[in-house]
């Protein structure tokens, strides 16, 4: 089972459906054990970054430049470095490959220390391969853009997409990331430019095959590093994989600025016909007086975007054109509350739809999302059906509180509705949400921030029905405005066979993981089996089959947006340790040979 990018498939379902090693009754009767750590950042003469971002991707059964056969881990730093280690004997098979140096932050002139330029809370010390990756096994390539200056600042900065060559290592190919919207450019306004010391790239990479002929397409999206105050725009790329040239360039807020593609690292999803689904941030324009101005036409503030590639042919450049779009809220239809001690009250203009990331549900036509509101919406693939706008009508079911459950007979589709922090907690959507075929049928799996994991159905109608959800909660205490960012989930089962389906979940255990590094666990629920004692507040149980604790002494400090990986019996855990953990089911010993 090779994994290319995050979340197994252009769709982005976070569901491996080709686990046939790790059960639930395996994995409860808790024969898992930690084999061993993948360490990039402690090895002799070697200085990395152990704040990894990136999700690790799998490559099963790769003959190396060394001759040999090996199931290859590809883990990218923050350092700029790219690493390929044998998943079986936790060994380097080459690395490190350096892409340049990466972002040295300097204090942020507004905040105190730790805050830096880049990051207020001042988590991360380098900036460099902060989105996954994405891999192309047959090409032999990976495509991973990364952030580098020549002096570390951020002043001189830019972004680069590089090609590696998997077996070896080898750099093949760069291309310094530049773009503009000149074809978007409105009267009055200046045409939106790509500013690399002003962008973050955190949204994981996408790889298509589109065109006839169909050719490798990259797929790049962009958010900012500062929301609000700051001419930057959000951005979606395509380039051309094997020549590395741009192809396409769309702005999300050609008339204004802001409304960023990040996703909580989540990458653009695609379906079937090569279509791109994002969803956007909250707008950032202001004007000569600091006020907020509202949103030209041509803007897409807090959106689903769907938008259909051209690739270029015949001598006419390739296009990136928004074909449809639903936009649930804007932000100046939200009061600001930021500041204000009142626990139920808070900056409702930062209430990011894009907070997460979309999926396209394969095999029912549809797609769903979810953001800092903690509320699902269900939108139909069809270009017509989906619609451009804010009609509520569209939608194949009326919005569902998701993360949450804020009482009864409240209408998510009433902004007013939203701008209350139930219970005094956010319960934002940091994780996108896992899309499951199922056993019994189709299910998704999501993990609010200060909440529990839930558990639902859903139909080819687009109907969601709350299942269960965990007895444990992500930052359990943190509460308030805190507790970032929830659980960051995957899926395992052996196709759609009875009892092989697993939830795998990191989180916090307690704290907010924005703000701070905290403890981590992992743990494992059985997808489809309940447990047989409800919650307290009497919704059924999810059954937790193991957590990480169940092994003594071991501990991980939490990787913030970074999932799990599932491949081949093993769990890959990314961590802020410097190493990816490794965990695997026990040899079974037999005692047959005692038997009289």
């Amino acid at each position: 089972m090779d994994v290319v990018m995050r979340s197994y498939d252009a769709a982005r379902s976070g569901a491996n459906e080709n686990e046939a090693t790790l059960t639930p009754r395996k994995v409860g009767s808790n024969l898992l054990f930690k084999k061993f750590s993948l360490d990039f950042a402690h090895r002799p003469g070697i200085n990395d970054d152990p704040f990894l971002e990136a999700q690790p991707l799998y490559v099963a059964g790769l003959t190396m430049s060394d001759g040999n056969r090996h199931d290859a881990v590809y883990i990218c730093t923050m350092a700029n470095n790219v690493w390929a280690f044998d998943a079986n004997t936790a060994r380097p098979i080459w690395g490190p490959t350096n892409l340049g140096k990466p972002i040295k932050p300097g204090p942020d002139p507004n905040n105190p220390p730790p805050a830096n330029e880049i990051d207020r809370w001042g988590i991360n010390g380098l900036w460099g391969i902060l989105s996954t990756p994405a891999l192309d096994p047959q090409a032999g390539r990976m495509y991973v853009v990364c952030w580098t200056s020549p002096d570390e600042s951020l002043a001189n900065a830019v972004h680069e997409l590089h090609a590696i060559d998997i077996k070896s290592g080898k750099d093949v190919g760069k291309v310094q990331i530049e773009a503009s919207a000149a074809g978007q450019a409105l009267p009055g306004k200046p045409v939106p430019k790509f500013i690399s010391s002003k962008q973050k790239q955190r949204a994981s990479l996408l790889l298509l095959k589109v065109g006839a002929p169909a050719k490798s397409t990259v797929f790049i999206g962009f958010g900012m590093t500062h929301e609000e105050k700051d001419p930057t725009h959000g951005w979606l790329l395509a380039y051309d994989a094997e020549k590395l040239q741009q192809t396409a360039a769309w702005c999300t807020t050609p008339g204004g600025t802001g409304c960023g593609i990040w996703q909580g690292g989540q990458g653009p999803c695609a379906d079937e016909n090569g279509d791109v689904y994002v969803m956007t941030g909250n707008y950032g324009v202001l004007d000569q007086n600091g006020d907020t101005e509202l949103p030209t036409p041509a803007d897409l503030p807090e959106s689903f975007v769907k938008l259909h590639y051209t690739p270029p042919a015949g001598g006419s450049a390739g296009k990136l054109e928004p074909v449809a779009w639903f936009t649930p809220f804007r932000d100046h239809d939200r009061p600001s509350n930021d500041g204000s001690n009142d626990p139920h009250l808070d900056d409702f203009q930062d209430y990011d739809l894009g907070s997460a990331g979309p999926l396209f549900l394969t095999g029912l036509n549809l797609v769903i999302g979810a953001g800092k509101d903690g509320v699902l919406y269900v939108l139909p693939q069809d270009t017509a059906a989906f619609g451009k706008g804010s009609d509520f009508s569209r939608l194949k079911q009326p919005p569902t509180f998701f993360t949450y459950f804020p009482g009864f007979g409240i209408d998510a589709s009433v902004v007013a509705n939203l701008n209350i922090l139930r219970d005094g907690k956010t319960h934002h959507q940091h994780c996108s949400p896992a899309f499951w075929a199922g056993s019994t049928g189709p299910m998704l799996f999501n993990w609010g921030e200060n909440e529990c994991l839930r558990a639902w159905t859903i139909d080819g109608g687009g109907k969601v029905t709350f299942v269960a959800k965990s007895a444990e909660v992500a930052s359990a205490g943190a509460g308030g405005r805190g507790g970032m960012p929830g659980g960051i989930l995957c899926v395992s089962s052996n196709g759609k066979t009875p009892n092989t389906g697993i939830i795998w979940a990191t989180a916090p255990i307690n704290g907010d993981a924005n703000k701070f590094h905290v403890p981590g666990i992992l743990r494992a629920y059985d997808a489809t089996n309940l447990d047989s004692v409800a919650n307290l507040d009497g919704t059924p149980k999810l059954k937790l089959l193991w957590d990480s604790t169940h092994i003594p002494g071991n501990g991980f400090t939490f990787c913030k947006f970074c999932p799990p990986m599932v491949a081949d019996g093993k769990i890959l855990v990314p961590t802020y340790d410097g190493r990816v953990d490794v965990y695997t089911l026990h040899t079974p010993v037999s005692y047959t040979h005692l038997r009289a």
